[in-house]
């Protein structure tokens, strides 16, 4: 896994106003297209994580760097 890399204020931004309005969002993670829905984003030891149900309703954890938004 490589070295943390904070994320932007912009994508930031961008989850929070997804979790505040409960919706689903397209990202690409692992290269793969996704439509997830974010439920929470947090911070842990420095590095933060986002919280989301995926497309089969199974909630994750992922690194939120490494996590690109579909804009």
């Amino acid at each position: 896994m490589s070295t943390y890399q904070r994320i932007s204020c912009e994508d930031h931004s961008i989850f929070e106003l997804v979790i505040i309005r409960a919706q689903s969002m397209k990202v690409v993670i692992e290269g793969k297209l996704v439509r997830i829905k974010p439920i929470n984003l947090i911070t842990q030891k420095g590095t933060e994580f986002l919280i989301f149900v995926d497309e089969y309703g199974q909630k994750q954890r992922f690194r939120a760097d490494l996590i690109n938004i579909q804009k």
